[in-house]
């Protein structure tokens, strides 16, 4: 799609998006705080025909919506025309430059392939930053790697790397399992639907099973084989090749020289069969590099003691750029709440909404390799007026369930999502109260740091909500559990807008108890 159709496209959506009647309750008259930020009111919601039109929009040019890539700037584009729309002022961008790497995306293979006797062997997906081969592809003798193998066996091989392989000792340690960490491990506070887990003490275990999430730490393996000479390394993740297709690494590792291609364990069993025999494979992997930019968004929807001394915000934060159709919505997500709020007068809104979209969780290396950049390491007196913060992502998501004995499908239920807390009992209480009032399907609500309702560990916070933890402010986050969605091919179809508009509401709700509440009750 041309800029000019993109923009096109874009000005015609406002068109579609209905903001809907301005039925506000007056509060300010009577000194009192208005009732719609407490108690969710349905005709200030958006609606889950919008919220649909919203993603077939981000969907629409049919690429992972990377950082600086032509999805990313028709969904960013989108994001603040509806923003601005809804009142929201003072819209800035943090930009810079960098290095794009980007291949052909699954289904379309054709810049990435395994050849093995001239028969091409089925590969998932491709190691993304791994710099690229010839068109022609490297054709090397096959090793199966194993801890302790001498480096000269590995020289100028394409190593494969075998389910259940232990990494080398002077790799960095998989940030998802350093220190003994438990994935489907986690008490909580509340949970939702608990009947549709098998143990519900547990219920992250089903939402993990079919997901590649801590199994795809390639950066544990790259220097390493680097330094010994290896020229390709095929990386296995030990899942079905439906539920492997199309996965995109995370943690994204900064821009290697070790083409590398993803197997699953069907294709790992074939491959390490050939490389057994010493057969020789033929690894393909041609990207290309730009010069792209990026930027971060920030915002702000004006609450009655906007640019005073005496203002405070609530923060709400997410990333932009991610594989899937909600990997990453989350700017879609404070869209919705912000439409709600924005339904409320500004002189009955007791706190100021501060947006900050991030554009770095799917850059290569990540947040950390772009510090300098950051406008918050750059400003650090930004967030001065912060009070509370609240992360926003993976919303609208149905759950993919991955068994040996049936393909990579729906569930037929939505995924497990969890909203996070900060610790306070009433911030707690009114969590929980949140989900329940919004009847918010298969949900944990956790507190980390403080036993559950079995008196177990509550696990720790994901995603990008633990801000408020670092900024030492009451808080809240959601987040869904991504079975299918770390893939290019989790697109439209995956998503289910009613869910969508139930978590939306959900997390408006917090934020409405956040806006109205004494913060000096909500502390930890």
């Amino acid at each position: 799609m041309s800029d000019l159709k993109r923009r096109t496209f874009i000005q015609g959506l406002g068109a579609a998006i209905s903001l809907g009647p301005a039925a506000l309750t007056s509060a300010a008259a009577q000194g009192a705080a208005n009732l719609n930020l407490t108690r969710i009111n349905p005709q200030f919601m958006v609606t889950a025909k919008d919220a649909q039109v919203w993603h077939v929009a981000k969907d629409s040019q049919g690429g992972p919506t990377m950082a600086g890539s032509p999805s990313w700037k028709n969904f960013l584009e989108l994001v603040e025309r509806e923003l601005r729309a809804r009142g929201v002022v003072d819209v800035f961008h943090n930009k810079w430059n960098y290095q794009r790497w980007f291949t052909s995306e699954y289904p379309d293979d054709s810049k990435w392939s395994l050849h093995i006797d001239g028969q091409k062997i089925r590969v998932p997906s491709y190691g993304a930053y791994s710099g690229t081969t010839p068109d022609a592809g490297i054709s090397r003798e096959l090793v199966v790697y194993k801890q302790g193998i001498a480096a000269e066996t590995l020289r100028g091989k394409i190593v494969v790397i075998p389910p259940g392989a232990t990494p080398p000792a002077d790799g960095p340690p998989d940030p998802f399992t350093a220190g003994g960490r438990d994935l489907a491990a986690g008490d909580y506070e509340y949970l939702s639907d608990a009947d549709t887990f098998p143990n519900p003490l547990i219920p992250r275990a089903t939402a993990i099973k079919a997901t590649p999430f801590g199994k795809m730490w390639v950066q544990a393996y790259i220097r390493h084989l680097q330094n010994a000479g290896a020229e390709g390394m095929l990386f296995t993740i030990p899942i079905s090749y439906e539920a492997a297709a199309g996965t995109y690494n995370f943690v994204v590792p900064s821009l290697y020289a070790l083409p590398t291609l993803f197997l699953d364990y069907d294709s790992a069993a074939q491959v390490v069969e050939a490389a057994n025999a010493g057969k020789q494979a033929t690894l393909r992997l041609v990207a290309q590099q730009e010069n792209a930019e990026t930027y971060q968004l920030f915002g702000f929807l004006p609450g009655k003691n906007y640019q005073t001394p005496s203002d405070e915000q609530i923060l709400l934060i997410t990333h932009t750029d991610g594989p899937s159709i909600s990997q990453e919505n989350g700017p879609l997500g404070i869209l919705g709440m912000v439409h709600y709020l924005s339904k409320i007068p500004a002189a009955e809104r007791p706190r100021t909404i501060m947006i900050f979209l991030d554009c770095r969780h799917y850059m290569p290396g990540t947040e950390r390799a772009f510090t300098e950049q950051d406008y918050a390491t750059k400003h650090p007196d930004v967030f001065r007026s912060v009070v509370a913060a609240m992360g926003i992502e993976h919303l609208g998501q149905i759950e993919y369930l991955d068994e040996p004995d049936q393909p990579f499908r729906p569930s037929g239920l939505a995924e497990l999502s969890t909203v996070w807390i900060t610790q306070n009992q009433r911030l707690v209480d009114l969590a929980v109260k949140s989900v329940k009032d919004n009847g918010l399907r298969r949900v944990q609500v956790q507190c980390p740091g403080r036993p559950g309702l079995h008196g177990k560990e509550q696990g720790p916070w994901y995603g990008l909500g633990a801000i408020a933890r670092r900024l030492r402010v009451p808080g809240a986050a959601t987040m869904g559990s991504m079975t299918a969605y770390w893939s290019t091919k989790a697109r439209i179809s995956s998503f289910d807008a009613d869910h969508f508009v139930t978590q939306v509401a959900t997390m408006s709700q917090i934020a409405g108890e956040l806006m109205s509440a004494n913060i000096s009750e909500l502390q930890t």
